[in-house]
């Protein structure tokens, strides 16, 4: 029976409830406003509801020095494996007055973009949007490793007594010539291009642009 009478009260007691709790809210507001501390407080809340956010650009010179004082951009590497063989002789056969050597070498060569190259003419800016060329990617260094780098086979003829000091240098020219034309002939520019592009766009992105288009500066030559 008393399970009856609570629910047929169960809606209006229900309704009451909201009602105190709106009317308590209420009192809680207008205990606020009476008050100095509480009157600052709503006001600040509502400056932080209302608040003006401004969101500022670089200029196109301004950005053409910022990415200047990142100088060379290396943005792709590349190491090759070389065996290259030398002799040096003065006319007469190597077995009797000449000297051969063969070098194994490990060569790194690094690439990427000169930042340096990069004018005020090269960027445009129009509110969210940039285009800038870029400079062409180019090979920075290219370094014989001594780790993984060895003479493992040298021989004089019989009428060499000293041996030929600058034969091991002239090896090691030939590495270096081996791995800038490895270089220039295989992927590492085309790579050190994308990655260039794809991390100027991440900068640029961090800077605010939302519309970014990257160029090279070869392209708008022509």
């Amino acid at each position: 029976m008393w399970l009856q009478v609570v629910w047929r009260w169960r809606r209006p007691i229900g309704r009451g409830a909201r009602v105190v709790g709106v009317g308590l809210l209420l009192l809680l507001a207008l205990g606020l406003l009476t008050r100095e501390a509480g009157r600052e407080w709503l006001l600040e809340r509502l400056r932080g509801l209302t608040a003006t956010v401004y969101r500022t650009q670089p200029s196109p010179i301004v950005l053409v020095e910022h990415l200047q004082a990142m100088q060379r951009l290396e943005t792709a590497r590349q190491t090759t494996m070389h065996d290259v063989a030398i002799e040096a002789s003065n006319g007469l056969p190597v077995w009797l007055a000449g000297e051969r050597l063969r070098m194994r070498a490990r060569a790194e060569v690094s690439a990427g973009i000169d930042l340096g190259k990069l004018k005020p003419e090269h960027v445009q800016v129009s509110g969210g949007r940039v285009r800038i060329h870029l400079p062409e990617p180019q090979i920075f260094d290219i370094v014989i490793r001594e780790q993984g780098t060895e003479v493992y086979h040298r021989e004089r003829g019989w009428l060499v007594f000293r041996p030929d000091k600058a034969i091991e240098q002239r090896a090691r020219n030939q590495v270096w010539l081996e791995a800038r034309q490895a270089a220039l002939q295989g992927e590492l520019l085309s790579r050190a291009r994308a990655n260039a592009a794809a991390e100027i766009e991440r900068l640029l992105a961090m800077l605010g642009y939302e519309s970014i288009q990257v160029g090279w500066q070869t392209a708008q030559a022509q």
